[in-house]
């Protein structure tokens, strides 16, 4: 068999290095964060006076817009994952999901009906879903595991960011600049993103070389000896995972982390202006507090994850974090030291941000540790989730875990709230955290390849 030389594309040194996979992957998570909340502030705007909604139907059709994203994004994650695995070129599929979102955008901004927004805005959840799973499947696969904490909490510290940044420059924008002029930020970020999207060239681990050594873009299509090695037979991924106590925590951890963080949203607002007669702009600043901590501590904590492992990090953290929920339920109360006139007010803020610099041992840790988790069943039985692996089916699991705190998180606070009492909905959470905790000491053991736990599925 003969082949033919061909040039290496031009930048193809840059194009396909980890730190420019990394930065695409990275620009692409925010584009997708900043767009879901970017429509937040804007939204009441479009329903009033460009759909022409009548203002008793609002705060419903709000919410509905809302929550279709997560909805759309936990039926079509494992979907997304399986074809994902399937499919050898991810560039492919990301600049597929690039379009899907533009379009979507597009419908969005220019909606007329509410049928058109709610569209739009279904595009954009199945791209948004898209770009999680493929991205961090990218990102998986390209990083060593010995540093996978540190790159997985940078990409997450990058997505949050474009949470917060979203509804900021769509609310100050929408009052100095007027509606089209504030679209245009989103049309801008998504042709920076199509751009990197473009000149990435996907790296494998070990790229197949033309006769004289030389690398071709196209390289990645062909079969390695390893991967010819690989056995045929796979196994059932889904069964493996969902039967492996120490992928089971993880997966707990991510539900219960987002279900605890959205069920702020229903509750604290209301709590704070009742106990404490704050109004939005300090609500604002404790949202603030639960978010930005995170940002500026996710890579340190991905980073402690890679030197001593998941276990001690998340047993602390998910500890401290439960007793600083159990604060936070007295804060204003019945307690003489913690009423609202002596300690309450800063004793509240306080636990707000201590829980916000938490959260990134405790549920961030959980992603990387479940990638880690999947990559050492791939290692001990190569083939075992297919010849491609199966990290996009793991992220499809994460996304759907998240999407479906995002939905009942809400819902279990604000009725924990009504029936309890805000006191003993935060013991509540406090309580989970205190599971969690033992969880992780039971399950989050060493991280080295070697003693992963088998799981019954896996060893059949």
């Amino acid at each position: 068999m003969s082949y033919t030389e061909k040039p290496l594309p031009r930048g193809y040194n840059w194009r396909s290095s980890k730190w420019f996979i990394l930065s695409t992957v990275a620009i692409a998570l925010f584009a997708e964060t900043f767009l879901y909340g970017f429509l937040v502030p804007i939204l009441g705007d479009m329903l009033q006076n460009r759909l022409h909604v009548h203002p008793s139907k609002a705060q419903e059709l709000t919410s509905a817009v809302l929550a279709l994203h997560g909805t759309l994004a936990m039926f079509s994650a494992p979907i997304i994952g399986y074809f994902s695995d399937k499919n050898q070129n991810r560039k492919a599929t990301l600049l597929l999901s690039l379009a899907w979102c533009i379009i979507g955008t597009g419908i969005v901004a220019g909606a007329r009906s509410v049928p058109m927004l709610l569209l739009g805005r279904a595009m954009q959840g199945i791209a948004g879903s898209a770009v999680w799973i493929i991205g961090f499947a990218t990102v998986a696969d390209t990083i060593n595991p010995n540093h996978m904490g540190f790159a997985l909490s940078t990409m997450m510290s990058c997505a949050n960011t474009g949470t917060i940044g979203g509804p900021a420059i769509a609310g100050l924008l929408l009052e100095v600049a007027g509606y089209w002029l504030t679209w245009s930020v989103p049309l801008v970020v998504l042709t920076i993103d199509f751009i990197a999207r473009m000149c990435m060239i996907e790296s494998p681990a070990t790229p197949p070389s033309t006769p004289d050594g030389s690398l071709t873009e196209t390289a990645g299509l062909l079969p390695s000896r390893e991967e010819q090695q690989i056995p045929s037979k796979s196994r059932n991924l889904w069964g493996i995972i969902l039967c492996n106590g120490r992928a089971m925590t993880c997966l707990l951890t991510i539900v219960m982390g987002t279900t605890m963080a959205t069920s702020f949203d229903a509750t604290l607002p209301l709590h704070v202006e009742e106990r404490f007669g704050w109004g939005p702009s300090t609500t604002g600043l404790l949202f603030a507090g639960l978010v930005v901590p995170g940002i500026l501590i996710g890579p340190v904590a991905g980073c402690l994850r890679d030197r001593v492992g998941a276990q001690i990090p998340t047993v602390i953290c998910a500890i401290i974090q439960a007793t600083m929920l159990g604060l936070m339920g007295i804060a204003g109360g019945d307690i003489p030291w913690a009423s609202a006139q002596n300690m309450g007010k800063p004793l509240y803020a306080g636990c707000i941000v201590a829980i916000g610099t938490l959260r990134p041992f405790v549920t961030g840790i959980a992603p990387v540790e479940l990638t880690a988790t999947t990559k050492a069943m791939q290692e001990r039985s190569p083939g075992i989730f297919g010849p491609k692996g199966g990290m996009s089916r793991i992220f499809s699991m994460m996304d759907v875990a998240a999407s479906l705190g995002m939905m009942i998180g809400p819902i279990i606070g604000g009725s924990l709230k009504e029936m309890l009492g805000y006191k003993y909905m935060s013991w509540t959470w406090s309580f989970v955290y205190l599971i969690l905790a033992a969880l992780s000491v039971c399950f989050l053991g060493p991280q080295d390849t070697e003693k992963v736990p088998r799981s019954r599925s896996e060893e059949e």
